[in-house]
């Protein structure tokens, strides 16, 4: 009986032994090979992007409201709402006659001015100076007679046959009458000569004066007529027949609806998506749908919104698009890198950073980000093609940690 007490606790030591053993061996084996089970992303060429949109308003491209360039009594309107015009057509006028007049009176003072012109030039007449040639030889008769009164007179007086009085008065003429014969010689050689340097300058600056007075005058009677700059639609008409007008009084609204425009606000991330030419498609919140042209980007930012402005353009042909509409544009997208998870990309102080898995372990690689796509960003540098990147829980990896893809234990 003692031996077989022995031999049983021999037996039961050594399986206990032996269980304790194995155990501890496992334990160790699991430890060295466990590793952190991660959601990963392949960073792969996306074959295509969402579009980009954009939210405006329409309105035509063309919008005027017409005012007279003169005040005056409305002679007529030709057009009233909903009238469709031709370019140059004669949307209403001013009473033109106070107008009129002031064209032909100073039409008439350029007529004679450039008379005056032409005979400052050209001189006097042979007629004009032979009337002054006899003009002349009268004033020296009468001057040479005046010369012999007066010598006759001295003897007189000398006699005693007349007064002081009759001889200064006989004096008098003498002296008048040699002046005059001066005059008549002065006039008389400036008739003969040519015009001088500043009785032509003269002359020309008149003329010019009055010409520019004329285009004035016409320019008036223009601004009593409002002509259409395009053909289009009038949507108001502000003012009646017989109403005073004046200079920027709003009087016809005109817009041309045969080509729209959308007015865009884009941020500065995305701004360089949009190129001018670059043909884009325009839906409506009805779901109309069509296709236009970027012709505007600004090269500035505005100040009041912080964003760019952007035009788009668009034909309206058929008159489905009114002005107030709104409409949202889809610009295709231009992609430069690969568009992946926001969970893929951590911040910290250095800027932005991905951790990748390789060779089973978790490498730190810092990116440079592009465009945010919905709940993507784009990374622009710093990955290429085929990495794995840990899809969340970024913070809680540290580089260097062993990590297995989910799905490839």
């Amino acid at each position: 009986m003692k031996k077989q007490a022995i031999l049983l606790c021999l037996t039961s030591l050594m399986l206990i032994t032996s269980g304790c053993g194995g155990n501890a061996g496992e334990s160790t084996a699991q430890a060295e090979t466990k590793q952190k089970v991660v959601e990963a992303f392949t960073a792969t060429k996306s074959a295509a992007a969402p579009d980009l949109t954009a939210t405006g308003i329409i309105e035509a491209k063309r919008d005027v409201i017409l005012s007279f360039g003169t005040s005056g009594k409305i002679g007529s309107i030709n057009v009233e709402k909903g009238s469709q015009v031709a370019k140059g057509a004669l949307l209403a006028t001013i009473d033109p006659g106070y107008y009129q007049k002031a064209v032909e009176a100073a039409a008439s003072q350029v007529k004679e001015a450039a008379e005056r012109k032409a005979k400052t030039i050209k001189g006097a007449s042979e007629e004009t100076i032979a009337q002054k040639k006899l003009q002349l030889e009268r004033l020296t008769k009468d001057r040479d007679k005046a010369i012999a009164d007066h010598a006759q007179g001295e003897k007189l007086f000398a006699g005693g046959a007349i007064s002081q009085s009759e001889l200064d008065n006989l004096k008098l003429r003498k002296e008048q009458a040699i002046i005059d014969v001066n005059e008549g010689q002065v006039q008389l050689a400036q008739l003969l000569k040519s015009a001088e340097p500043d009785d032509l300058a003269s002359a020309d600056a008149s003329y010019k004066q009055a010409a520019s007075e004329a285009e004035r005058a016409k320019k008036t009677l223009q601004d009593t007529k409002l002509v259409a700059p395009f053909a289009g639609t009038v949507v108001a008409v502000n003012q009646q027949e017989g109403e005073l007008s004046n200079p920027g009084q709003e009087v016809i609204h005109l817009v041309d609806l045969a080509e729209m425009k959308i007015s865009l606000d884009v941020s500065n991330d995305t701004i360089e998506q949009y190129k001018e030419g670059e043909r884009v498609s325009i839906i409506s919140d009805s779901g109309n749908k069509t296709s236009g042209t970027i012709t505007f980007v600004s090269p500035m930012i505005n100040d009041k919104t912080g964003k760019y402005q952007v035009e788009v353009t668009f034909s309206n042909d058929k008159k489905e698009w009114r002005g107030g509409m709104v409409a949202t544009v889809e610009v295709p997208r231009k992609l430069n890198g690969f568009v992946v998870p926001l969970e893929c990309v951590g911040v910290s102080q250095a800027g932005r950073y991905v951790l990748l898995i390789k060779n089973g372990q978790v490498v730190r690689q810092e990116v440079k980000v592009g465009q945010t796509i919905g709940n993507q960003l784009e990374l622009v540098s710093g990955v290429q093609e085929g990495d794995q990147l840990i899809n969340g829980g970024i913070t809680y990896l540290v580089e260097g940690e062993k990590v297995v893809a989910k799905g490839a234990q």
